[in-house]
């Protein structure tokens, strides 16, 4: 999901031609702006057609009322190459109902907070609730939010009693609105059967065993809901997509491991296409910069693969030392899997939990669209893990193959995604943990 959020950098600026003042919430030097509109204290006022421009070349616009230089009342933004959203904005900030129209073509219609879009109905956003706490992110556990430093999460209440509670934990950038709109028939199933949700806003998180204040934000939370909603602290499941995923399986293993560092003991964990074993998801990632790094033409979608991989190398680099075969004991230790080793790494706590993993391993796109292969996939080393709990007695560890099945929120073709979860499954079998 794109976010439109007001920016604390954002600044008023000039059409060159008229004089007339509009807001820019994310202003650079090379920005520009076109205000076909009336003017009034040379601001933008009343009804026009405000145009941005990068470099001189239109990438945006905004057709609509507009009040002391910022959208105020309906309107609609067109992102070039990037669809168009409609709805009533107050002060630049989208505000209630709206629609987003996506480059696909596939329309969403739903409801805006403070610009962020929340893929639900109005029952559901109803039993929404954001709790802001007192956690500053001093270390950048959440990005993509602007300059805020407040660490927040949001709950949605069941209807009926409430049995126990679903955490679900963001990818890596992913916004915790992106998580609530991504699993909206699993939030309102869960809403309906008794399951309270909690989506926290931690999207960068170094590795539970290298970040306190990751740890701290996670078990201050987990106590204030099991207090606030009367949970039991064993009555939690926690899962995650992508980088979320890998701290679902993490915390759960620490639980295990030495109680005394989580708030809660989760009754079973799940994991959406996460990466396990840390020194392979390195080396996957030095392969694919040795394999790309030169190339020329490259699509935006293996671009962006390329970025990845060199931001895991350099962040690895910086986090843990250097390379997996310089400190292979500080892979081991942070990983939720360790291939090399014979009793698993930290994969061996799990051997009494129900775990599931899922994974859409789709080779053929992951040639086609980032030149990847099998050694590339998280798939390999998730069925690892699952085999390795299997083969130590643990019957309630499962691979959940849903090949085909993963497409993101603006309805593109991506294994990655959340989508892979099949909603009423996932929630059978969270009640079915639950109400043993």
């Amino acid at each position: 999901m794109i976010t439109f959020g007001q920016k604390a950098t954002g600044a008023y600026i000039k059409d060159l031609k008229t004089g007339c003042k509009v807001w820019d919430e994310n202003y650079s030097l090379q920005d520009s702006v076109k205000w076909e509109g009336t003017c009034k204290g040379n601001f933008a006022n009343g009804s026009g057609t405000l145009i941005w421009y990068k470099k001189s070349k239109e990438s945006a616009r905004y057709t609509g009322i507009m009040l002391k230089g910022k959208p105020h009342g309906k309107g609609v933004y067109t992102y070039l190459g990037n669809g168009e959203i409609e709805g009533n904005f107050i002060e630049g900030v989208l505000q209630g109902g709206g629609s987003r129209t996506f480059a696909t073509g596939l329309k969403l219609e739903g409801n805006y907070i403070d610009d962020e879009f929340l893929n639900v109905d109005d029952a559901v956003l109803k039993l929404l609730k954001k709790h802001t706490t007192t956690f500053l992110d001093s270390t950048d556990i959440y990005v993509n939010d602007g300059n805020s430093k407040s660490l927040f999460y949001y709950t949605i209440v069941p209807t009926v009693n409430v049995k126990g509670a679903l955490v679900l934990l963001p990818s890596s950038g992913e916004n915790a609105e992106s998580v609530i709109s991504c699993n909206k028939k699993l939030i309102q199933y869960a809403s309906e059967k008794g399951v309270l949700t909690i989506v926290l806003s931690i999207n960068n998180d170094r590795g539970l065993d290298y970040d306190q204040l990751a740890l701290d934000f996670l078990n201050a939370t987990f106590n204030q809901v099991a207090e606030q909603y009367l949970i039991p602290k064993n009555k939690f499941v926690i899962g995650g997509f992508s980088g979320g995923g890998m701290l679902a399986l993490r915390y759960t293993e620490m639980s295990k491991d030495n109680g005394n560092k989580t708030s809660i003991v989760p009754v079973a964990v799940f994991g959406v296409d996460p990466p396990v074993d840390l020194a392979d998801l390195y080396n996957t990632s030095k392969r694919d910069i040795t394999m790309n790094g030169d190339k020329v033409g490259l699509s935006q979608g293996k671009m962006n693969g390329l970025r990845e991989a060199k931001w895991i190398v350099e962040e690895y680099n910086k986090t843990y030392g250097g390379a997996p075969d310089q400190h292979p004991e500080r892979y081991i230790q942070c990983s939720m899997y360790s291939r090399s080793q014979k009793d698993g790494g930290n994969a061996k706590y799990l051997k009494h939990l129900p775990v599931r993993l899922y994974c859409d391993p789709d080779v053929l796109w992951a040639l086609k669209e980032r030149n990847r292969d099998y050694y590339d996939m998280n798939a390999a080393n998730l069925s690892a893990m699952i085999n390795f709990l299997n083969l130590n007695g643990n019957k309630e560890a499962e691979f959940i193959s849903a090949i085909g099945k993963g497409y993101r929120l603006d309805g593109t073709r991506h294994p990655h995604s959340w989508s892979i979860v099949e909603p009423m499954d996932c929630l059978n079998w969270i009640l079915n943990i639950l109400n043993k």
